[in-house]
């Protein structure tokens, strides 16, 4: 793993009772899907979202990140689990979900 984040492999903040196999992001579809069709919805990367994480005095805001990684601890692989970085601050276990309408949409 050296020169991926240059992390000792024994420092990885895991579970040695929960393990998927995986040592970083899974594959998508790898997991069956939630109850409304969504795959590798927590634990595979933590999501940006447009929220603001609190307040700022600087006026640099961050935005608030979601669910929990493959880097994170179990307890944080959650929906309800929230973070906060700034827009510019390069993280490595961080994604976005693109979503894809399918179908007529009814308003």
């Amino acid at each position: 793993m050296k020169g991926f984040a240059d992390y000792n492999r024994d420092f990885l903040p895991r579970d040695q009772k929960i393990s998927d196999r995986n040592m970083v992001t899974a594959s998508v579809k790898s997991y069956l899907p939630n109850p409304w069709g969504l795959h590798n919805m927590l634990g595979n990367v933590s999501e940006w979202t447009l929220s603001d994480y609190g307040k700022c005095g600087s006026g640099i805001q961050r935005k608030v990140i979601r669910g929990g990684s493959w880097r994170d601890r179990p307890n944080k692989a959650r929906a309800s689990w929230r973070w906060g970085y700034y827009k510019f601050q390069p993280v490595f276990d961080v994604g976005f979900r693109v979503v894809r309408l399918t179908g007529t949409v009814t308003r």
